[in-house]
């Protein structure tokens, strides 16, 4: 395996390693490239990326695998999303994080309240100063832009892992990586959400690129990280960079449209209480199904109910345990299944 590293200076001289791990290369074949780490709470990427790595360089492989398993070791570090680095850095010591405040940031530039350049995923192909900029710029000349698929891995908070798509054109190989739920984007972004990785790699034509997000942030979980090593070798077999037997699960790849909200039953809750949902994230919900109910916690009377009034999956399940009047729930949403192009 050979190890590429490089080093960066932010703007008060503090210095930064950035590793790169390239497995095979010694016959002909495709350029697959990874990128993970880039938001510091994200951290089943650079956990499990390492190991694969290693596990992977084992074995005979057709092309090139380049992972960059912590592409913003600043602030992961931190455990916070971005590297404010002209910022007081000090304040993050009064930081803690809560999905209760999600969108709290200690600078007052968290994603609500600010289109902040420290985020590094707004940054690829674009022009600008900064340790972010600069290594958005090196892993792109030396790794993206050769790459025929490139694989940027995130972390958000849901029950599952997802994949956001900016092209169609991927979808045959989303399918393959086993995750449930591919939430289909708008190609036509401003120019700050374009900035994005997956979609500077994927808009040119003859490359391929979509963003795998794993389903914690700051934290671990373990549980995932045999699915995403799989996703990663299905791939590599579809690309005939490995030799090997494809392992799917059972469950099937569902296309969430662009245009969602047209497409759903976007419940909305009516009363505050303890909430009950009575499907898991991408089961199939038939038209008149009990979707969820809702408790009081005092007098523990069911308050409401919500049914479905048309075919679908449940998505978007909200993670608060107690709803406030008004707050959202869920969503039963229709959705096509990608076929599975072995």
């Amino acid at each position: 395996m050979k190890v590429t590293r490089e080093s960066f200076k932010d703007c008060k001289g503090n210095v930064f390693q950035v590793t790169v791990l390239t497995v095979g290369g010694k016959r002909p074949g495709p350029v697959f490239t990874i990128v993970s780490g880039q938001h510091g709470m994200e951290h089943s990427g650079p956990c499990f990326l390492p190991e694969l790595a290693e596990e992977l360089d084992k074995e005979d492989i057709a092309g090139t695998l380049h992972i960059c398993p912590c592409a913003n070791p600043g602030a992961l570090a931190m455990d916070y999303e971005f590297y404010p680095e002209h910022e007081d850095l000090s304040r993050i010591n009064d930081y803690f994080y809560s999905r209760f405040r999600h969108e709290y940031s200690p600078w007052g530039i968290g994603r609500n309240e600010a289109q902040t350049l420290y985020n590094m995923n707004r940054l690829w192909n674009r022009p600008g100063e900064g340790i972010a900029f600069d290594i958005t710029r090196w892993l792109w000349r030396n790794f993206v832009e050769e790459a025929y698929l490139t694989l940027d891995i995130h972390c958000l908070q849901a029950l599952k892992p997802l994949v956001y798509n900016d092209f169609a054109k991927n979808n045959p190989l989303i399918a393959l990586t086993g995750i449930e739920g591919v939430w289909q984007c708008s190609a036509n972004k401003s120019e700050y959400a374009s900035g994005n990785l997956n979609f500077q790699a994927s808009k040119r034509e003859g490359h391929y690129a979509f963003c795998i997000e794993f389903s914690i942030q700051h934290g671990l979980k373990e549980s995932e990280y045999a699915l995403g090593k799989n996703a990663v070798r299905n791939l590599m077999i579809k690309l005939g960079m490995l030799k090997g037997e494809y392992r799917l699960p059972d469950r099937p790849t569902w296309s969430i449209p662009e245009d969602y909200w047209e497409h759903a039953d976007m419940f909305k809750a009516a009363h505050a209480g303890h909430v009950r949902y009575f499907f898991d994230e991408y089961d199939e919900i038939r038209k008149g199904d009990k979707v969820y109910e809702i408790r009081d916690i005092q007098t523990l009377e069911v308050l409401e109910q919500g049914f479905a009034t048309r075919d679908g999956i449940m998505s978007r399940r909200s993670h608060l345990p107690v709803m406030k009047e008004g707050a959202h729930l869920c969503s039963v949403i229709e959705a096509e299944k990608i076929p599975r192009e072995l």
